[in-house]
């Protein structure tokens, strides 16, 4: 792993903390959080962003920002950004998600701090990638926590009746990966009623400067899409919500079976109350799939989106995470911060 920006700098226009940003491979980076204190827990954290948008999410705003609560509690925060993917063919695929980026990532982090296990908190498909690497690598991963993460995703209701009549193969074979502008377009005419109550609840009256600003951040964020991987697109629709194959475990990543009984992360899932893209039962499937002893299901009040950044998110969904790792990441914070070559 090797630094791409000066040391304590951020994105123009990116994430709000102070972060030290490094190369993993290909357009893949790592985002380390400068820590506001000198003693850390033992277990760093990894916050896995889904692949249909930007990393931010995590950072968007001052007072919109999870990575930073995390870190101001103490935590080594790292946040994967996954970049575009390449737009050779065949595209990325699943596998290469999985033993490629975020493996190599993981590789580096726990060689930076000298450990042997790290924290994942995996959001959306995000939380599917993070899933996948626990139960394939699962003496790498010491807490798993999924937040608005499909498991079971005939559980999704409309978005797993569209797959079923979706043309995902000659999609797929014509795009090659699937343009940013499209998937936009498909999340946000599934259901515009939602997307106006979304509006309402994260930037409230636009007479408030300050409601204004965290408005203008969310809009900056959303518009700023990523193309989706094509191969990876394909497997998602195709073998996950056609077909089902995750909660099944049928699915097939770079020629294994995933086991979700494989797993042996604490685990901790969380789910909106009034998400239409990972309703509930979906993201719960996986409590009864793992057989460790180890696991809680949450559920907050919010939209997919708005249980993350949305103005009640401090204190309904952040303080949570840092309750529930705080004795999962080592007794005690330790003075070390571990150096990168």
């Amino acid at each position: 792993m090797s630094a791409v920006m000066g040391e304590g700098t951020v994105e123009s226009g990116k994430g709000r903390s102070p972060a030290d940003i490094y190369a993993v491979m290909d357009d893949v980076r790592l985002h380390r959080l400068r820590p506001t204190h000198e003693e850390l827990y033992p277990v760093p954290i990894v916050l896995v962003p889904s692949l249909l948008s930007k990393w931010y999410v995590f950072d968007l705003h001052p007072a919109r920002t999870m990575a930073g609560f995390l870190r101001d509690h103490s935590y080594d925060v790292w946040v994967v950004d996954w970049g575009k993917p390449p737009r050779k063919r065949p595209t990325p695929g699943f596998e290469n998600y999985v033993d490629d980026y975020l493996a190599s990532a993981i590789d580096d982090i726990t060689g930076a701090v000298e450990v042997d296990q790290v924290s994942v908190l995996g959001y959306s498909l995000g939380g599917v990638i993070s899933t996948l690497f626990s139960a394939l690598y699962p003496d790498r991963v010491r807490n798993l926590i999924t937040l608005t993460t499909p498991i079971d995703f005939h559980r999704t209701g409309l978005t797993a009746t569209w797959a079923r009549y979706f043309p995902v193969n000659p999609f797929v074979d014509f795009w090659g990966n699937v343009p940013a502008w499209w998937m936009r377009a498909a999340v946000t005419s599934s259901s515009l009623s939602r997307v106006v109550k979304l509006w309402t609840t994260l930037g409230g009256d636009e007479a408030d400067p300050h409601r204004k600003e965290v408005l203008r951040a969310v809009r900056k964020w959303i518009g700023d899409g990523v193309p989706v991987a094509g191969e990876m697109y394909r497997t998602l629709v195709r073998d996950c919500y056609k077909h089902n194959m995750l909660i099944r475990n049928t699915l097939h990543i770079g020629g294994r079976v995933v086991e979700l009984s494989s797993i042996e992360a604490a685990l901790l899932t969380i789910t909106a109350s009034d998400d239409h893209l990972c309703p509930p039962p979906s993201s719960q499937a996986l409590n009864r799939a793992v057989t460790v002893e180890d696991e809680t299901a949450i559920m907050v009040p919010g939209t997919h989106l708005g249980a993350v950044i949305g103005p009640k998110a401090h204190h309904l969904l952040w303080t949570r995470i840092v309750d529930w790792l705080e004795h999962r990441s080592g007794h005690h914070p330790a003075d070390w911060y571990g150096d990168i070559a």
